[in-house]
């Protein structure tokens, strides 16, 4: 079944967001590299608690996790894995909730808006009638393999 560009093109934008969360990880751990010093010498002298030091980790690991998730989603979508539409639309629903949540919060920046801006364009090219039959192809074509290679152990 020949690639319709629109999946080419999803699978451009899912590595180029990619690249994109692992650029939001590395700023934020440069950044956090330069401050830890003084945010543990503050929460020492009980200036400060714990809980933003946590929460900026947390903040760091996210951005780590997503950045590699999207790096196996778009490997998975350019292998034309029959999950791949799955994980995609998952990563993508937790990068909108992620962003919705800093919005509501007061605390979203443009560079979350930048994300949520290419989250929601993945989101829509997914539902796309020409990925689902991409996708869904390749599933019933799995599936037809699998069928023929069990007939085949069972009367071979």
């Amino acid at each position: 079944m020949k690639r319709p560009r629109i999946v080419m093109l999803l699978r451009l934008l899912v590595f180029g967001q990619a690249a994109m969360f692992l650029t939001y990880f590395g700023l934020y751990a440069i950044n956090t590299a330069d401050r830890l010093d003084f945010l543990v010498v503050e929460m020492l002298h009980g200036r400060r608690g714990p809980q933003g030091v946590v929460s900026l980790f947390l903040l760091i690991g996210t951005w780590l996790v997503l950045g590699l998730m999207s790096v196996v989603v778009g490997v998975a979508l350019r292998r034309s894995h029959t999950w791949a539409w799955s994980a995609a639309l998952i990563l993508e629903g937790a990068m909108l909730g992620l962003a919705l949540e800093a919005y509501f919060n007061r605390r979203a920046n443009a560079l979350m808006y930048s994300a949520m801006a290419v989250a929601a364009v993945v989101v829509f090219m997914l539902n796309l009638r020409e990925t689902q039959t991409f996708y869904r192809a390749h599933d019933e074509l799995l599936g037809a393999i699998r069928d023929r290679d069990k007939w085949w152990r069972d009367h071979g």
